[in-house]
């Protein structure tokens, strides 16, 4: 890749930022795993006219490609996933007076809110804060700016539904409350900035697929786990005769966790 011809072709935009994200680019060409093997292998298959167009279509929000709210994935194709911190920022950008709060209420939290004359009154009250264990039971936000006053909140079964649809099931695993944040974030974004976050949403719900919320958790499971096409092939034998399973998605779900494999094997 060559990081000279990225900058120039992105000279219209903030040098700051580019910088970043080219130096963004160099770590995911050198980042290692604990073998000590690349850890990107598709990387060098990732061409410099696709690096300056990911990037212009992420400027497109006012935000841009950091390696840490927003990020790039190879799941099969290349595609972006923004975080919680990046839906705050696109309300911030257009209205900077903005305050926003968005927290997780976990089991044995107490929280109520009301709306009174156009202001939403909320209380939230944290019980045992450093039990790690704690249960995930819902997700709420407020934004308070020149626009109003505006609260969303999302229970485990909207939240659960939302994360069926993902097809960054290990995501959602190891950072469930952070997806949690984002989810309600986004959903509270929309009313201010339906304009911005409908297209930043298209660049986000590639990761995601409506179709996925009635599939077999365990068997998404065991595909996004397979380690090689063999794998794939014996959950394919195994579960072909499940009249539960749609096939089509199925067939798609395997295909895509090929390409994955043969991205990782390169």
């Amino acid at each position: 890749m060559n990081y000279e011809i990225i900058k120039k072709s992105l000279k219209d935009f903030d040098e700051t930022e580019v910088n970043i994200f080219v130096e963004y680019l160099k770590q995911l060409e050198t980042e290692k795993d604990k073998d000590g093997a690349k850890k990107n292998k598709w990387f060098p298959f990732f061409k410099d006219e696709q690096a300056i167009n990911i990037y212009k279509k992420v400027a497109k929000t006012g935000l841009y490609i950091d390696g840490d709210m927003i990020t790039i994935l190879n799941k099969g194709k290349i595609m972006v996933q923004l975080d919680y911190r990046a839906y705050k920022n696109l309300v911030l950008i257009r209205y900077p007076e903005s305050i926003i709060d968005a927290n997780i209420v976990y089991d044995k939290d107490i929280f109520s809110f009301k709306k009174e004359n156009g202001k939403i009154i909320y209380s939230h009250k944290i019980t045992d804060p450093f039990n790690v264990n704690k249960e995930i039971i819902g997700a709420y936000c407020v934004i308070k700016n020149k626009r109003g006053e505006f609260l969303e909140i999302l229970n485990m079964t909207e939240i659960n539904k939302m994360r069926a649809s993902s097809k960054m099931q290990n995501i959602w695993n190891n950072w469930t409350s952070e997806m949690c944040l984002k989810s309600v974030i986004k959903r509270t974004s929309k009313r201010l900035l339906d304009d911005v976050i409908v297209y930043a949403d298209k660049l986000d719900n590639e990761i995601n697929d409506p179709e996925l919320v009635s599939f077999p958790e365990n068997i998404k499971e065991k595909i996004n786990n397979a380690k090689t096409e063999q794998d794939l092939t014996d959950i394919y034998n195994a579960e072909k005769s499940n009249i539960s399973l749609d096939e089509v998605k199925f067939i798609e779900l395997l295909s895509e966790r090929k390409k994955e494999i043969k991205n990782e094997d390169i």
